[in-house]
């Protein structure tokens, strides 16, 4: 029999051991100091800033900010802003060249399709700030305007997601950032209310149509829902793999796509669409929302649902089991089965877990004040630190850099030193061998979600956490 698929490494530290004294903390930060030097120099040797030879596509070498040059760029400036060093701006720079020569040679859809931060339209907001930060403001303004024109688009009632990654969701993100490196009088919200209100209104839609296939908790269904993929997503992702000129193969794609929304089962389509993953789910969306507090305060019905929703996001938290599925679908179930593990406790990654929810409540405890909200965060916090030494890498999406991201978050939110002291803990057990020889590598090993790059952030972060910021994620 197949020998069960290794999910994790045991988190040996006891209860008593999990406050560091002064000597270990400044043991762990020396050790993260030494990894991001020599980190930086492994990375750009082997990632050098330079336009990929041969087809650009977004799933093997795409010049976006979760796997490809854009990422790198992002990377840099984010080791910049905390040490300062004008040779990591120098470095941010030219991977943000070379993401913008991947980009014009990528055939990818126009900028209206690709409007989220972490897509290409990301490369204005970065480009923006990283203008900025080397004092030309003319050209920072240029690429700021470049981005918040795609706020009508974001908008748009038929735009096909509200995913963190590809959608609506990704751009208010970007808005939040570039509000927060730039400056507030630089980005005025009302630009951006009309693409939370179309969030809010897509959310009501489905909750609403949806509203039986959802087992109500204690704080009853949750008003706001959103959807994970449609027809329209698969035809648009498909198009960025593939690259545009391929004619024929987006054409099939297109097909399939029309054929799997008119003959689909129902059941079968409502479990693959729905869940509470941060990326593609309700815990994101609702997190970038609470990013504009004062248009949530302005539209007092918005507001009621937003904090609807996340007390009904309470209801699936469990202490013990973390994060389980809003619906939980045959594909997970022969997953679950075929990986031999329990359906809960392997739900333990930034993107698709636990460690999302940390941020989320954290978030929602530092807008609204409610205690609720951080015994929620403190409970999700409390699984990640029992489960969370993740056997995918040690990057940020997926990996245990991700994971002691949701400390650092707990952290700032609560001043609790225990959440610091388990970020540290966090950050010296990825150095591990212990644990470094479980792992597995990354399909992208230099990237800012999957690799290097995101870890270096993380230690970066650990010298200063205060200032420390998930990556294209907190602001």
């Amino acid at each position: 029999m197949r020998s069960p698929e290794l999910r994790q490494v045991e988190n040996d530290v006891p209860p008593e051991r999990e406050r560091l004294s002064e000597e270990e903390t400044e043991a762990v930060r020396a050790d993260c100091r030494r990894a991001i030097e020599e980190g930086t120099k492994r990375l750009v040797d082997s990632c050098p800033p330079r336009v990929p030879t041969g087809p650009v596509r977004y799933a093997k070498n795409g010049p976006t900010l979760y796997i490809g040059l854009l990422g790198q760029a992002f990377g840099f400036l984010h080791l910049y802003e905390r040490s300062g060093d004008s040779g990591q701006l120098r470095l941010a720079r030219a991977y943000l060249d070379a993401a913008a020569g991947a980009i014009a040679r990528s055939g990818y859809a126009p900028p209206s399709e690709w409007l989220s931060f972490h897509a290409t339209g990301g490369f204005s907001a970065i480009a923006a700030v990283l203008a900025d930060r080397q004092g030309d403001r003319a050209e920072s303004d240029r690429h700021l305007a470049r981005y918040l024109g795609l706020a009508s688009v974001a908008a748009a009632p038929d735009y096909p997601t509200e995913d963190l990654l590809w959608g609506r969701s990704g751009f208010l993100f970007g808005a939040a950032f570039l509000r927060e490196h730039l400056g507030r009088d630089r980005v005025d919200p009302e630009q951006v209310a009309p693409a939370l209100e179309a969030m809010i209104a897509t959310g009501r839609r489905h909750a609403s149509a949806h509203a039986r296939d959802l087992t109500p908790g204690p704080h009853g269904r949750t008003p706001l829902l959103y959807l994970n993929l449609n027809a329209s997503v698969i035809d648009w992702f498909t198009r960025a793999a593939i690259g545009s000129a391929a004619a024929l193969p987006q054409w099939l794609a297109r097909q399939a796509a029309r054929v799997a929304t008119a003959y689909g089962v129902r059941a079968f389509d409502l479990a693959h669409r729905y869940d509470l993953s941060l990326v593609h789910g309700l815990p994101g969306n609702l997190y970038v929302m609470m990013h504009f507090p004062e248009l949530l305060a302005a539209r007092p019905a918005s507001e009621e649902d937003v904090r609807k929703s996340l007390d009904c996001l309470t209801d699936y938290l469990d202490a013990e089991q973390g994060m389980p599925e809003l619906l939980p679908s045959p594909r997970s179930d022969a997953s679950q089965k075929r990986r031999r593990v329990g359906r809960f406790t392997d739900r333990v990654h930034w993107c698709g877990g636990t460690p999302g929810l940390v941020f989320t409540f954290s978030r929602a405890f530092t807008v609204f004040g409610d205690a609720t909200y951080r015994e929620a965060a403190e409970r999700a916090a409390d699984h990640v630190w029992k489960n969370g030494l993740v056997c995918k890498g040690n990057g940020i999406c997926h990996g245990i850099a991700g994971n002691g991201y949701a400390f650092l978050a707990l952290y700032r939110a609560t001043g609790d030193p225990r959440a610091l002291d388990r970020a540290l803990h966090f950050a010296r057990l990825s150095q591990s061998p212990r644990v470094t020889e479980q792992q597995r590598t990354p399909d992208r090993p230099w990237s800012l979600y999957e690799g290097l790059m995101g870890t270096l952030c993380f230690y970066a972060d650990c010298l200063d956490p205060a200032r420390a910021r998930f990556p294209a994620f907190e602001v």
